[in-house]
């Protein structure tokens, strides 16, 4: 392609020839035989780009150079807005990222993967109130005393769980299945309008499982005592 002098040359050369294309065309040929011959429009266009935009036409693959580091810089710039909203935000979703940024949320995920960010999911613990960790720091001590003066102290340790099971029950949809060569539109019963429960109550002590043993209603010192 041209460069900017041998633009100016042309567009010298189409004035010149009072701005007829086609002479400047051969008259530029005529003139500069060792260089690019364009053709007799691109003389047009030399002079329509210095009217409009007021410069000379770019070379061919300029503008596809010019849009790849423009696209290079709005992909910089989105990952730069997704990276900060996230250590802002640690806890959004990527679909409320693409909401809020703008871009797709296949866009946020390759960002995010780029990154090596990763969705950490919480752990479920307990809730403490105040006063619960000295409780527990006590306890602790009490109990690596009794170990180490009788090394089998937790075979004398009753352990216990109580449970309620109703018909309303948490159903996971991960751990069902129904294999079949087409659809059955399997369904299961949830949220019962009449809901009704058992109470289990097992024990393990010393190795040898206690109960298990169904009762009604809350679990009482009396109950306790029924089990026997």
């Amino acid at each position: 392609m041209a460069s900017n002098n041998e633009k100016v040359d042309m567009l010298l050369v189409y004035g010149e020839c009072r701005r007829n294309s086609r002479n400047a065309a051969r008259l530029y040929a005529e003139r500069y035989p060792e260089r690019y011959h364009p053709p007799h429009n691109y003389f047009v266009r030399i002079e329509s780009s210095l009217r409009n935009s007021g410069g000379l036409p770019a070379r061919r693959g300029d503008n596809q150079r010019n849009q790849r580091q423009l696209i290079g810089q709005v992909n910089e710039q989105n990952e730069l807005q997704v990276l900060a909203y996230v250590q802002l935000n640690p806890r959004s979703s990527i679909r409320h990222l693409s909401n809020e940024i703008g871009i797709s949320c296949k866009k946020v995920q390759k960002i995010l993967k780029k990154n090596e960010l990763h969705p950490c999911r919480p752990d479920l613990v307990q809730k403490l109130v105040p006063g619960d960790s000295n409780r527990k720091l006590t306890f602790i001590t009490w109990f690596m005393i009794q170990l180490h003066d009788e090394p089998d102290f937790l075979r004398f340790i009753c352990w216990t769980d109580e449970s309620k099971f109703t018909n309303n029950g948490i159903i996971n949809k991960q751990n069902n299945r129904y294999w079949a060569d087409h659809n059955p539109y399997w369904t299961t019963d949830t949220n019962h309008q009449t809901v009704w429960g058992t109470n289990v109550w097992c024990g393990l002590l010393d190795g040898r499982l206690l109960g298990p043993y169904f009762y009604d209603g809350t679990l009482t010192g009396r109950r306790y005592l029924e089990f026997t």
